[in-house]
């Protein structure tokens, strides 16, 4: 029996969206949820391909079905079915509520796609829903973050189908897998690099997460990234400059994650340092490498989407996005803590949560490429310091910091069974590591209670934290650092406008004059040839007239000159004397470049 392709379900909710509200449009969701996640569960490699020929020798594959399609696919169905009971608490604008099942059914679409063509088509859609979220949050900000999306998608997006263009030209082929080396696999690594946030192109990142709403960031923390990684992985073969790619995103989102004030923004961050590990291992391009990748994008997505949640409830409760005006939520928000303090010592790496599993194979499978390793754990000890400062400026620094009148408490019970869910899993892999491992398409096992990983995660704790003690401001609440990258491309930005208004005008205006003149000249020159060609000759031969004739004979010369141009171009006259000369000169010319031609 041919199974459906999960993007499908999701889709086929969305068709049924605009006639329902209120409960029933929630219930609705869910039971799309139930029913996306069940079908995803039950697909497996034996389930035979659903493919369609779009052209003559060219087949696009709507559904195929191996392990880390498998892993990928369960993850996103897990995370948008509690995406989706996350969202229960309030009525979502129908623009949000589409454009979170829309992301689902792109993500899903993207995972088991078998070709390029079809990643392409979902890939696209994955942008177009990532902006509905943005924008319907319609909070200050949203609008002018979102066009900054458009625009960066716009080229990435290009890049890729450029890529995949070239690729199909070249090889015949739209099938995903290695690509050879080339513009092809230039163009689809920036395609991609795009959406996965690559260092420079990344700076749409921390502004899209940090103006959505409280479930947009959610959703966004989950798809948009996660999928980038996930075809990064799918296509293979990148070599060791993506590996160090990772290692710069690992380490440059830590650190600016590190100065933010705005808990979104910092977890914005924080999702490109971590999925710095996930390029680095996948980069790497072994077994063990690729595994470690895929580990970290399941448990990323667990951890990090439980930090965003947790964070949703104090912005819900609070009113407040920024860690400078929280603290004491421990005592009236007991649950939401408990919430954030398991995913950020997972986000941390604590041994026993799953953050500590993926991390340290990561770390491991780096060991691969010299000083790769020791720039990811670097980037760990960074990431230590800032989950100390979400805990504690938010949740367990004295209240007396903290804006007047606020009396926070949990959030409503489906935002708590969200968190608890996703906590109960983070724990569980952590503890029991082979429920990930056993699924991963190489079988590679983690083994966090070794005593090498054991000691290596305590020098991690151990370094961070006599830098918290040493460094006083790691311990204190201030401003933020919001200023990126780019804020060079804005400097470009204004130079070419500049450009673009004063020099290039005045180069263009001249350009435009000249040309007028010239036309003007044929223009004159076309009114009377004849007597054009005159004028032009006895002006030319005038300063030899006046020199080798007499008085009277240049005169006589100077007065026919006058003339003819007082009388141009109403005189009549024909080519004569020295016109042939002119004449002659040009035949004799033109047949000269003939013979040289021949």
């Amino acid at each position: 029996m041919t199974a459906l392709p999960p993007a499908l379900i999701y889709l086929i909710g969305i068709l049924f969206l605009p006639l329902l509200a209120g409960r029933a449009r929630k219930a609705w969701t869910l039971f799309i949820g139930v029913v996306g996640l069940g079908l995803t569960l039950g697909l497996s490699p034996a389930v035979p391909e659903i493919v369609i020929r779009v052209l003559p020798g060219i087949d696009t594959v709507l559904l195929t079905v191996d392990p880390m399609r498998e892993v990928a696919g369960g993850i996103f169905a897990i995370s948008g079915l509690l995406v989706l009971v996350y969202a229960v608490y309030r009525d979502l604008p129908l623009v949000e509520t589409i454009g979170i099942l829309a992301s689902i059914a792109a993500a899903m679409g993207v995972v088991y796609a078998g070709d390029f063509i079809t990643v392409f088509v979902f890939w696209e859609a994955l942008a177009v829903a990532s902006i509905a979220i943005i924008w319907s949050s319609r909070s200050p900000g949203s609008s002018a973050a979102g066009y900054r999306y458009i625009l960066y998608h716009v080229f990435g997006g290009a890049c890729l189908l450029a890529g995949i263009v070239y690729t199909l030209s070249a090889s015949g082929s739209a099938a995903i897998g290695p690509v050879a080396d080339g513009p092809g696999l230039v163009f689809m690594l920036i395609g991609i690099g795009m959406n996965a946030a690559f260092i420079p192109i990344h700076t749409w990142l921390p502004d899209a997460y940090q103006k959505a709403s409280v479930v947009g960031s959610v959703a966004l923390s989950i798809f948009t990234t996660k999928a980038a990684v996930f075809l990064l992985a799918g296509v293979g073969g990148w070599g060791v400059a993506v590996a160090w790619m990772g290692g710069a995103m690992a380490l440059y989102g830590a650190v600016f994650a590190l100065m933010q004030d705005d808990l979104r923004r910092l977890l914005g961050y924080s999702i490109i340092s971590q999925v710095g590990y996930m390029v680095a291992g996948i980069g790497v391009g072994s077994v063990a490498g690729v595994d470690a990748g895929l580990a970290h994008m399941v448990n990323d997505i667990l951890f990090k989407s439980l930090l965003f949640m947790a964070a949703g409830a104090v912005i819900l409760r609070t009113g407040s996005h920024r860690l400078s005006e929280m603290g004491g939520l421990w005592r009236t928000m007991p649950v939401t803590t408990l919430s954030a303090l398991i995913g950020g010592l997972a986000l941390a790496g604590l041994p026993g949560l799953n953050g500590a599993v993926s991390k340290g194979m990561a770390i491991e499978a780096a060991g691969a490429v010299p000083y790769l390793a020791p720039v990811l754990m670097v980037s760990a000890v960074i990431t230590v310091i800032y989950v100390f400062r979400i805990l504690y400026l938010g949740f367990f620094r004295p209240a007396e910091g903290t804006r007047e009148g606020i009396l926070p408490r949990d959030p409503p019970v489906p935002m708590l069974l969200a968190m608890g869910a996703t906590a109960i899993l983070c724990v569980a892999i952590g503890l029991f590591p082979h429920l990930l491992t056993d699924l991963l398409p190489g079988g590679t096992p983690a083994h966090p209670f070794a005593a090498s990983h054991l000691l290596e995660s305590a020098g991690i704790f151990a370094v961070a934290g006599v830098l918290l003690a040493l460094v006083r401001p790691f311990r204190r609440s201030w401003g933020g650092f919001e200023t990126d990258i780019d804020a060079l491309y804005i400097q470009a930005g204004r130079a070419v406008v500049w450009f673009s208004s004063h020099p290039l005008v005045e180069v263009t205006d001249a350009i435009g004059r000249g040309i007028g003149r010239v036309v003007a000249w044929f223009q004159h020159v076309s009114a009377n040839p004849a007597a054009a060609i005159q004028i032009a000759w006895k002006t030319l031969v005038l300063p030899f007239v006046r020199i080798f004739w007499g008085r009277e004979r240049s005169a006589a010369y100077e007065k026919d000159l006058v003339f003819l141009r007082d009388n141009y171009p109403e005189i009549q006259t024909s080519i004569w004397g020295g016109s042939y000369g002119i004449i002659f000169v040009c035949i004799l010319a033109f047949l000269y470049f003939l013979f040289s031609l021949t």
